[in-house]
Protein backbone atom coordinates (compact mmCIF):
# COMPACT_ATOMS: atom_id res chain seq x y z
CA UNK A 1 0.00 0.00 0.00
CA UNK A 2 2.45 2.60 0.87
CA UNK A 3 4.62 1.77 -2.13
CA UNK A 4 1.30 2.16 -4.39
CA UNK A 5 0.63 5.46 -2.86
CA UNK A 6 4.42 6.85 -3.35
CA UNK A 7 4.36 6.02 -6.90
CA UNK A 8 1.26 8.30 -7.75
CA UNK A 9 1.74 11.72 -8.84
CA UNK A 10 1.00 14.72 -6.62
CA UNK A 11 -1.71 16.71 -6.66
CA UNK A 12 0.15 19.58 -4.92
CA UNK A 13 2.49 22.19 -7.28
CA UNK A 14 4.77 24.53 -5.77
CA UNK A 15 3.25 27.80 -7.55
CA UNK A 16 6.25 30.31 -6.35
CA UNK A 17 9.49 29.07 -6.33
CA UNK A 18 12.75 30.78 -6.73
CA UNK A 19 15.67 29.85 -8.40
CA UNK A 20 19.11 30.69 -8.40
CA UNK A 21 18.49 33.56 -10.87
CA UNK A 22 16.42 35.65 -7.49
CA UNK A 23 19.50 37.15 -6.08
CA UNK A 24 20.30 35.88 -2.22
CA UNK A 25 16.78 34.91 -2.31
CA UNK A 26 16.56 31.34 -3.87
CA UNK A 27 19.69 28.86 -4.85
CA UNK A 28 17.86 26.16 -6.47
CA UNK A 29 19.68 25.76 -9.77
CA UNK A 30 17.28 24.57 -12.71
CA UNK A 31 17.96 21.56 -13.76
CA UNK A 32 18.42 20.46 -9.54
CA UNK A 33 14.81 21.76 -9.58
CA UNK A 34 13.71 19.92 -12.18
CA UNK A 35 14.93 16.71 -10.85
CA UNK A 36 13.22 17.62 -7.28
CA UNK A 37 10.05 17.33 -9.00
CA UNK A 38 10.70 14.27 -10.89
CA UNK A 39 11.87 12.97 -7.81
CA UNK A 40 8.33 14.78 -5.36
CA UNK A 41 6.32 13.06 -8.48
CA UNK A 42 5.24 16.69 -9.02
CA UNK A 43 3.82 16.82 -12.46
CA UNK A 44 4.10 21.17 -12.48
CA UNK A 45 5.88 23.81 -11.21
CA UNK A 46 5.71 27.41 -10.93
CA UNK A 47 9.30 29.50 -11.49
CA UNK A 48 8.49 33.03 -9.92
CA UNK A 49 12.20 34.54 -9.70
CA UNK A 50 11.77 38.15 -7.98
CA UNK A 51 11.69 41.40 -10.55
CA UNK A 52 13.25 39.00 -13.38
CA UNK A 53 12.84 36.08 -15.84
CA UNK A 54 16.39 35.16 -16.56
CA UNK A 55 15.57 31.71 -16.12
CA UNK A 56 12.49 31.29 -18.06
CA UNK A 57 13.96 29.57 -21.48
CA UNK A 58 16.58 27.34 -19.21
CA UNK A 59 13.23 26.46 -16.89
CA UNK A 60 10.79 25.48 -19.87
CA UNK A 61 13.55 23.20 -21.26
CA UNK A 62 14.53 21.75 -18.73
CA UNK A 63 11.30 21.27 -17.19
CA UNK A 64 9.62 19.62 -20.12
CA UNK A 65 13.06 17.18 -21.21
CA UNK A 66 12.02 15.84 -17.34
CA UNK A 67 8.56 15.54 -18.03
CA UNK A 68 7.05 18.58 -15.51
CA UNK A 69 5.01 20.48 -16.70
CA UNK A 70 6.81 24.30 -16.73
CA UNK A 71 4.99 27.70 -15.48
CA UNK A 72 6.66 30.84 -16.15
CA UNK A 73 6.21 33.79 -13.76
CA UNK A 74 7.97 36.31 -11.92
CA UNK A 75 7.26 37.94 -8.88
CA UNK A 76 7.41 41.63 -9.28
CA UNK A 77 7.49 44.99 -7.09
CA UNK A 78 4.33 47.04 -7.12
CA UNK A 79 4.47 50.38 -5.80
CA UNK A 80 2.73 51.54 -2.96
CA UNK A 81 -0.01 54.37 -3.57
CA UNK A 82 -0.17 54.99 0.27
CA UNK A 83 3.26 56.74 0.33
CA UNK A 84 4.86 58.96 -2.36
CA UNK A 85 8.48 59.40 -2.97
CA UNK A 86 9.57 61.75 -0.27
CA UNK A 87 7.04 60.71 2.48
CA UNK A 88 9.41 58.15 3.81
CA UNK A 89 12.34 58.82 6.34
CA UNK A 90 15.07 58.38 4.10
CA UNK A 91 13.04 60.42 1.47
CA UNK A 92 12.92 57.50 -1.08
CA UNK A 93 9.71 55.51 -2.50
CA UNK A 94 8.45 53.00 0.08
CA UNK A 95 9.06 49.36 -0.21
CA UNK A 96 7.21 48.33 -2.96
CA UNK A 97 4.91 45.34 -2.50
CA UNK A 98 5.02 41.59 -4.18
CA UNK A 99 2.88 40.23 -6.56
CA UNK A 100 3.59 36.84 -8.57
CA UNK A 101 2.04 36.43 -11.67
CA UNK A 102 1.57 33.23 -13.73
CA UNK A 103 1.74 33.31 -17.11
CA UNK A 104 -1.75 31.73 -18.79
CA UNK A 105 -1.00 31.70 -22.17
CA UNK A 106 1.36 33.61 -24.83
CA UNK A 107 -0.36 37.23 -24.45
CA UNK A 108 0.22 36.80 -20.72
CA UNK A 109 3.72 35.76 -21.37
CA UNK A 110 4.18 39.33 -23.64
CA UNK A 111 2.31 41.26 -20.78
CA UNK A 112 4.40 39.50 -17.88
CA UNK A 113 7.64 40.57 -20.30
CA UNK A 114 6.38 43.88 -20.84
CA UNK A 115 5.53 44.26 -16.68
CA UNK A 116 9.03 43.68 -16.00
CA UNK A 117 11.04 45.50 -18.35
CA UNK A 118 8.46 48.82 -17.41
CA UNK A 119 9.77 48.66 -14.11
CA UNK A 120 13.17 48.40 -14.94
CA UNK A 121 12.81 51.46 -17.61
CA UNK A 122 10.56 53.69 -15.62
CA UNK A 123 11.97 53.22 -12.03
CA UNK A 124 14.36 55.62 -10.52
CA UNK A 125 18.51 55.12 -10.41
CA UNK A 126 18.66 53.44 -7.03
CA UNK A 127 14.95 52.38 -6.29
CA UNK A 128 13.21 48.82 -6.29
CA UNK A 129 12.31 48.44 -10.02
CA UNK A 130 8.41 48.37 -9.63
CA UNK A 131 5.33 48.97 -11.39
CA UNK A 132 2.09 51.09 -10.52
CA UNK A 133 -1.22 49.73 -10.34
CA UNK A 134 -2.51 51.28 -13.77
CA UNK A 135 0.63 49.30 -15.66
CA UNK A 136 -0.88 45.71 -13.95
CA UNK A 137 -4.60 46.66 -14.96
CA UNK A 138 -2.90 47.70 -18.81
CA UNK A 139 -1.23 44.40 -19.29
CA UNK A 140 -3.05 41.86 -17.52
CA UNK A 141 -4.40 39.78 -20.36
CA UNK A 142 -3.24 35.81 -20.06
CA UNK A 143 -1.52 36.46 -16.43
CA UNK A 144 -2.60 34.92 -13.10
CA UNK A 145 -2.52 36.44 -9.92
CA UNK A 146 -1.26 35.67 -6.78
CA UNK A 147 -1.23 38.11 -3.51
CA UNK A 148 2.08 36.80 -2.16
CA UNK A 149 1.36 36.52 1.05
CA UNK A 150 2.41 38.91 4.22
CA UNK A 151 4.62 40.66 0.78
CA UNK A 152 2.08 41.32 -0.88
CA UNK A 153 -0.66 44.23 -0.63
CA UNK A 154 -3.08 42.82 1.20
CA UNK A 155 -0.96 40.89 3.42
CA UNK A 156 0.51 44.21 4.69
CA UNK A 157 -2.64 46.09 4.58
CA UNK A 158 -4.26 43.39 7.04
CA UNK A 159 -0.96 43.08 8.98
CA UNK A 160 -1.24 47.30 9.52
CA UNK A 161 -4.82 46.83 10.19
CA UNK A 162 -6.09 48.49 7.44
CA UNK A 163 -8.81 45.99 6.42
CA UNK A 164 -11.23 48.25 4.46
CA UNK A 165 -8.40 49.30 2.15
CA UNK A 166 -7.54 45.51 2.03
CA UNK A 167 -11.29 45.21 0.56
CA UNK A 168 -10.66 47.76 -1.98
CA UNK A 169 -7.37 45.97 -3.24
CA UNK A 170 -8.75 42.48 -3.23
CA UNK A 171 -11.96 44.16 -5.65
CA UNK A 172 -9.30 45.95 -7.57
CA UNK A 173 -7.02 42.79 -8.11
CA UNK A 174 -10.37 40.61 -8.72
CA UNK A 175 -11.38 44.06 -11.54
CA UNK A 176 -7.81 43.60 -13.06
CA UNK A 177 -7.49 39.75 -13.16
CA UNK A 178 -11.39 38.56 -13.01
CA UNK A 179 -11.48 34.96 -12.34
CA UNK A 180 -7.96 34.56 -12.45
Amino acid sequence: MIRELSDRPSSFVHLRVHSAYSMAEGALKIPDLAQLCVKGLMPAIALTDTRNMFGALEFSKTCVAAGVQPIVGCQISVRREDLQKGQTPNGRLAEPDQLALLVQNEQGYGNLIKLVSSAFLKTDSGETPQVCWTDLANHSDGLIALTSGPSGTLGRLLIEEQKSKAEEKISQLKKIYPGR
